[in-house]
């Protein structure tokens, strides 16, 4: 093992220990929240977690969500959008999938149990920070039928994603919607303005390594952080068979009016 890889694990586990001693402190004194994970199980994202995961669903209804739809969402983690959902989707249903299997076991448990037409599955797709072995994710064909929903969304997953990735996920997420649908998507976009901004940002988000048509935060663990070129997304897009769609810049770089921190795109089937 790598003395980087390995590094990354001693982090991962301080960071657990740390915060399974804040989740026993929680629960000694009452204030633990029932329906949200332990703050052992919040793997990934920043920000506070109920407030994020409902800013989160607000935005996906603004962009086209009905509570009737057939929703999917495409590295679902540990149901920080899942569980607003679950007083939204009326009449809809919920599929989503992850590689990290102790997300997904907690949501079927928590949020299943208690809301059949959410349902989550485990996938066993590589990643180089959160799974070291499974099926390429360059290859990887989700686990749905054809036109099976009407809405997909992606959030803070392709910021994950080196170009092949990003190729076939896009590739999936437009076989799996039905005619007319939607995918709502977020990236970290490289065009003239977020390139010239790049220097003054903070660390994690200036994306050091370059690599074209990418930027890596980290060559040795892409999956920390990418960012994509905006002219090869589109083109990526088209590719990928989505009829149209549209971006709202976000305010990661230097832009304080963004509808959210990354950038949001809306691809239309």
């Amino acid at each position: 093992m790598g003395t980087k890889r390995l590094r990354r694990r001693v982090r991962r586990v301080i960071d657990w220990v740390a915060a399974a001693h804040i989740d026993l402190r929680l629960w000694l004194t009452g204030k633990t929240d029932p329906e949200l994970p332990p703050l052992r199980l919040r793997f990934v994202g920043v920000g506070d977690f109920r407030t994020v995961g409902e800013e989160l669903k607000e935005l996906l209804i603004r962009f086209g969500l009905k509570p009737g739809d057939r929703v999917l969402d495409i590295g679902s983690g540990v149901g920080r959008v899942a569980i607003p959902l679950t007083r939204y989707l009326d009449s809809g249903t919920y599929d989503g999938f992850d590689v990290v299997r102790r997300g997904v076991s907690w949501c079927r448990r928590h949020i299943t149990r208690l809301y059949p037409n959410f349902r989550f599955h485990h996938v066993k797709v590589q990643n180089s920070e959160y799974r070291g072995s499974g099926a390429s994710a360059s290859g990887f064909r989700f686990p749905f039928d054809d036109a099976s929903f009407d809405f997909a969304f992606a959030t803070s997953l392709f910021t994950h994603l080196v170009l092949e990735e990003t190729r076939q996920y896009l590739r999936e997420s437009a076989r799996v919607l039905a005619p007319g649908g939607q995918l709502f998507a977020t990236f970290f976009i490289l065009n003239d303005h977020s390139r010239s901004v790049l220097p003054r940002l903070d660390a994690h988000y200036r994306f050091p390594i370059d690599r074209p048509p990418l930027r890596l935060a980290d060559a040795d663990n892409p999956a920390v952080g990418v960012a994509i070129d905006e002219t090869v997304l589109a083109g990526l897009l088209r590719e990928a068979g989505f009829a149209s769609y549209e971006i709202h810049y976000g305010q990661w770089a230097e832009r304080p009016d963004g509808v959210t921190f990354q950038d949001l795109v809306i691809c239309r089937r």
